[in-house]
């Protein structure tokens, strides 16, 4: 029998993932979180506790965890009750990793994004996951990302025998859910900078749940795996799709919207750096299909436009 730890069970995405890994033969699943799941997945142990290291390594020990799925991470899902101010998202990483190590886990699962590679002009039309991390990005769920892989890779070269999985998937949108930047996809006016259409990717929940159960199901994968729909879209349609509308808007605007109102009206909060709306940051997702087995299930346009039905 194999034990696995699923943090964030109370969000759309951690109950998914939760269920699949339920139905797997030999599989027992503990679900744990600050809130309990709307509807609790079949033959899944659900635990609502503060997330603290502590609560976390009590829990591993006495439930003798051998895998973690790390999904607890607020801000990914608008349909998420709860918002955690300040760096949360960092702190709870770094609680879920020491009480892996304390209670002697060996495989670890985090989910991360294909954000974190940065959008810069001389990337590759695909970036493998080998590609270098952005340096930085304004203080928010992105730059909470680059924290948290900064600290698996860390942790991981102090404990080589642990088995680190990082999950990088692309914005996701369905049953309910949408990330910022599917929030921002579907905004009227959706601002972009002029002379710009550079090329996007999404992934419909499901097939995000998929690949993360995968991904624990597999004790023989290690390292990083970028999960997204194929193929990308124009910014351009992916906003249309969604029900939004793009508005063209010169760079100078975008500079100046820190400063005064009219600009700041039109442009709003930006879920990413400017830099997104310039050049592309698109996953090559060869690695999951070869070595995953996974495929996705939902075309982009099709998952953009379900958002779009419901909104209507």
């Amino acid at each position: 029998m194999t034990t696995v730890l699923v943090t964030g069970v109370g969000s759309v995405l951690g109950s998914f993932v939760a269920g699949i890994l339920a139905t797997q033969p030999n599989m027992r699943v503990v679900g744990v979180g600050r809130v309990a799941p709307e509807q609790t997945p079949a033959n899944v142990e659900v635990r609502v506790c503060d997330m603290s290291g502590e609560a976390l390594l009590t829990m591993m020990r006495s439930s003798r965890v051998d895998a973690v799925v790390h999904l607890d991470i607020s801000g990914e899902e608008a349909a998420l009750p709860y918002e955690i101010p300040g760096r949360g998202n960092v702190y709870r990483a770094i609680e879920v990793l020491g009480a892996c190590h304390a209670a002697g886990v060996q495989r670890i699962v985090i989910r991360s994004s294909t954000l974190v590679y940065g959008a810069r002009p001389d990337a590759p039309a695909f970036l493998p996951e080998t590609a270098p991390l952005a340096i930085s990005a304004p203080a928010g769920l992105l730059q909470d990302y680059i924290e948290i892989e900064r600290l698996a890779a860390d942790f991981k070269a102090r404990h080589p025998d642990i088995r680190i999985t990082m999950v990088r998937c692309a914005p996701v949108a369905g049953n309910g859910v949408r990330s910022p930047v599917v929030q921002f996809f579907s905004r009227r006016p959706a601002p972009v900078l002029a002379g710009f259409d550079p090329r996007v990717q999404v992934l419909h929940i499901h097939d995000a749940a998929v690949a993360l159960a995968l991904a624990t199901l597999n004790d023989r994968v290690d390292g990083a795996f970028n999960i997204a729909a194929h193929p990308p879209l124009l910014l351009s349609q992916a906003i249309l799709l969604s029900g939004g509308q793009p508005l063209p808007l010169p760079a100078l605007v975008f500079q100046a919207a820190s400063l005064l109102a009219p600009g700041r009206s039109l442009v709003g909060a930006l879920p990413f750096p400017l830099e997104y709306l310039q050049y592309a940051c698109v996953g090559d997702i060869r690695r999951a299909a070869c070595e995953l087995h996974w495929e996705p299930q939902r075309r982009p346009d099709e998952t953009l436009r379900e958002l779009a039905a419901v909104q209507t």
